[in-house]
């Protein structure tokens, strides 16, 4: 497993590529990095550059550095169901098997495999180039073994109660106990209400006050993923009748909005069924769609409508999703398939979902999945053979190039959510 190095804090440091994707508008080619103390300070290029790139600390990469890449969602922990689960299943038995599958383990060895499975999904990411990942977690636990990892991000707590009551206050206990877990390092800590199909109202309202007192808390929840989903929540037909209990008769979205969950700040995971006039709703919000193309494909879903998101002006990140539902956790696939799920798509915009989009979801920080003064430093090289900038991106985001070297991991102190 590659191994996250912390830039040195009291000193500079100079970075020299051949190319360096500042962002997904400007790649500089023959360019520096000056860094300190776990920042980027400035981009140099022309004389500035070649000055920098004699001094005694410079480091070369003779290839492309970019920021890390962003998994926007993951659940790492469900990595031990991998392979038990076949492609194409409808997402109700999904659910069905995945949780027969819980019920044969014993507690204790449960919680081992999970534990197991987010170290090794972990490995994964980094190895791929991902440095921050949004992490939807069921063990408490799983915080403190995800920060040991170096990745940063946001550790979701999932939380649901699939509307039997006697769940509810246990869940919100668990929200509240995992509101104190903010850390000075490591990811941010935030709240995963799983779906509107499966948290009840009375949660729902609980999470949306807890978010209320804690404007920038992090929020993450599965919205529209599937036809059933729709049907049950608006009309309480379909097969999720034979899991849940009573339909709220409302659509998700209404129900995410009537408690102050539909905010910036939110991720809503999917998105597969929204309709024309929930993508304006999302929009004026400033909330997140996050999209997981390999997941798309593994469930053998209808195209995702990338174009309509994107023309109503809200930014779409991109995610994993989980190994009990997708093939791997390699963020340089992900871009791969969405680059051949829609050619018209241009490269810029798709780097963009795998780093700035992700990024500040997550942080909330303009500066996110960059590498313009200002950002953190975690870097990332790629073995790119390129001849005009032009061809940079267009590599990154549909040849799974390889690393040139374990991405490179800044720990500032932080943000409190």
């Amino acid at each position: 497993m590659p191994s996250p190095a912390s830039p040195e804090r009291s000193t500079a440091q100079s970075l020299h590529a051949r190319w360096i994707v500042v962002d997904p508008d400007v790649v500089l080619q023959d360019a520096v990095l000056e860094l300190r103390a776990g920042r980027v300070v400035r981009v140099l290029r022309g004389t500035a550059a070649r000055r920098a790139r004699g001094a005694a600390r410079a480091l070369h990469v003779d290839g492309v550095v970019t920021a890390g890449l962003v998994n926007a969602h993951a659940h790492l922990e469900l990595g031990w169901a991998a392979r038990a689960l076949r492609p194409g299943l409808s997402m109700a038995r999904w659910i069905e098997q995945l949780l027969a599958l819980r019920r044969a383990q014993r507690p204790e060895q449960l919680a081992r495999l999970q534990s197991d499975a987010l170290r090794a999904g972990a490995r994964a990411l980094l190895e791929s180039g991902c440095t921050q990942v949004g992490d939807i977690q069921v063990d408490p636990g799983s915080h403190a073994a995800l920060a040991a990892t170096g990745l940063q991000g946001v550790a979701f707590l999932e939380l649901l109660d699939a509307g039997r009551t006697e769940r509810t206050a246990e869940a919100l206990r668990s929200a509240r106990a995992r509101l104190r877990l903010a850390t000075r390092a490591g990811p941010r800590v935030g709240l995963s209400p799983h779906a509107p199909y499966t948290t009840s109202p009375e949660l729902l309202r609980g999470i949306g006050a807890l978010a209320r007192r804690r404007p920038r808390l992090p929020l993450a929840v599965h919205w529209a993923e599937f036809a059933a989903e729709n049907a049950w929540l608006e009309h309480g037909r379909g097969p999720l009748k034979r899991l849940l209990t009573a339909s709220p008769r409302c659509s998700g979205l209404d129900l995410l909005e009537a408690v102050g969950l539909l905010r910036t700040g939110t991720l809503l995971v999917h998105a597969n069924e929204a309709r024309a006039a929930e993508r304006e709703r999302v929009a004026a919000s400033g909330a997140c769609v996050v999209h997981c193309p390999g997941a798309h494909r593994w469930f053998r879903r209808a195209p995702f409508d990338l174009r309509a998101w994107l023309r109503a002006g809200v930014p779409v990140a991109l995610g994993t999703d989980s190994l009990a539902g997708n093939e791997g956790l390699d963020m340089r696939r992900e871009l791969a398939l969405l680059r051949a799920s829609h050619p018209w798509l241009a490269p810029a915009q798709a780097w963009r979902s795998a780093t700035v989009e992700g990024a500040r979801a997550l942080g909330g920080d303009e500066l996110g999945g960059t590498l313009r003064p200002g950002a953190v430093a975690a870097w990332v090289g790629f073995r790119v053979a390129a001849q005009r900038a032009s061809e940079v991106l267009e590599v990154l985001t549909t040849g799974c190039p390889d690393l040139l070297d374990p991405p490179r991991v800044s720990r500032p102190r932080a943000a409190r959510g």
